[in-house]
C-alpha cells in the first residue's frame, strides 16, 4: 500500500497510531514534562495491534496529526462550539493570570472569521497541498493576522498611496514614478511573502532520528537543534528566531529571509517616501 500513512509509518519505523474509535485501546505511558524526557510509551492490551487508519488531506490535523503540534481541538470549528474556549482570559479561575493576554483578540478573531480555514496549532492554514504523499503548507497565516490585516497592511498601503499622490501634485518625472511604484511593490511582495510562508513548522517524530535531537513534551515530538516549540504558534518551528506581530506570524528557517527582506525594503522605503514627498528627485 503506497499511501500516505504507509510513509508517516515508515518514517517514523513503524510507529502504528491507531484511530480513536478503534477498538483495540492502549495503554499510554506519559514522560515526566521537560524537554528531554523520553516519549510517551504505547502499548497494545492485547495481542492483535490496531490496523492504521487511512488519512486523507482533510484529516491531517486530526486523528493522525502530522505536524508536531501541541494537543488541542483539531479544527476551529471544534474550538468554537465550547464559547468558553473563544478565548482563555474568559474563564474566571484564570482571569487573574491572562486577563491582560495580548493576543486575547486575536484568538477570538481567528475563532470568528476563520473557523473554516484549516489548522496546525494555532496557524491558520489557507491553502495547502500533497507532495509525495506527505502534507505541504503552501498559504499559512499566523495567530496575529489581525495585526497585520488591520494595522501593517493599511499602514503601508497608506504612506505609499500618500507618497503616490504627492508624486502626482509635484509633477514627479514619469521614470521617478516608475523607479519608487518597483520598490513599493517589492516591499508589498516581501510583506505578502513573509506573513503567509511556512515558518518551517516540523513534522512529527515520534522516534528520536538522531543522537542530537531531544524530546518536546508540549508537542509530544523529538526535535532537532535550533527547533523551538513556540506557544503562541502552537507548533515546532525549525530555525525559530522569533514571534512578530507585525507580519502576524513566527519567523524561523523558511521565511526568515523574506523577513529580512521586509525589514531592509521598509528602512529604505522610508528614506526615499521622506525625500521624494519634500520634492526631492522633481
Amino acid at each position: 500500500m503506497d499511501s500516505y500513512s504507509e510513509k508517516l509509518k515508515a518514517r517514523n519505523t513503524n510507529t502504528v497510531i491507531p484511530s480513536p474509535p478503534s477498538p483495540n485501546p492502549l495503554a499510554t505511558h506519559s514522560p515526566p514534562s521537560g524537554d528531554d524526557s523520553s516519549p510517551p510509551v504505547t502499548t497494545p492490551l492485547n495481542s492483535e495491534p490496531a490496523a492504521a487508519a487511512t488519512i486523507t488531506l482533510h484529516d491531517i490535523e486530526s486523528q493522525h496529526p502530522y505536524f508536531s503540534t501541541s494537543p488541542g481541538p483539531a479544527t476551529w470549528k471544534e474550538e468554537q462550539m465550547d464559547l468558553g474556549k473563544l478565548c482563555h482570559c474568559f474563564r474566571a479561575e484564570t482571569w487573574q493570570d491572562h486577563g491582560d493576554d495580548p493576543d486575547c483578540g486575536c484568538s477570538i478573531m481567528t475563532l470568528l472569521c476563520c473557523a473554516s480555514a484549516g489548522r496546525v496549532g494555532n496557524m491558520i492554514v489557507l491553502q495547502q497541498t500533497l507532495k509525495n504523499d506527505e502534507p505541504r503548507l503552501l498559504c499559512v497565516l499566523g495567530p496575529f493576522w489581525p495585526v497585520l490585516v488591520f494595522i501593517t497592511w493599511p499602514l503601508h498601503i497608506g504612506v505609499s498611496g500618500y507618497t503616490l499622490h504627492r508624486l502626482i501634485e509635484l509633477g514627479a518625472a514619469w521614470h521617478v514614478v516608475a523607479v519608487w511604484a518597483g520598490l513599493t511593490l517589492c516591499l508589498f511582495t516581501a510583506l505578502y511573502k513573509v506573513s503567509t510562508t511556512d515558518p518551517g513548522i516540523l513534522p512529527r517524530y515520534v522516534e528520536q532520528p538522531d543522537s542530537s535531537w531531544r524530546w518536546n513534551s508540549q508537542a509530544n515530538t523529538y526535535r532537532p537543534t535550533g527547533a523551538v516549540y513556540d506557544q503562541e504558534c502552537g507548533v515546532v518551528v525549525e530555525g525559530f528566531d522569533h514571534v512578530c506581530p507585525w507580519t502576524g506570524t513566527a519567523i524561523g528557517a523558511k521565511n526568515m529571509s523574506w523577513f529580512q527582506t521586509f525589514v531592509g525594503s521598509v528602512f529604505f522605503m522610508i528614506i526615499v517616501d521622506i525625500a521624494l514627498c519634500s520634492g526631492a528627485f522633481t
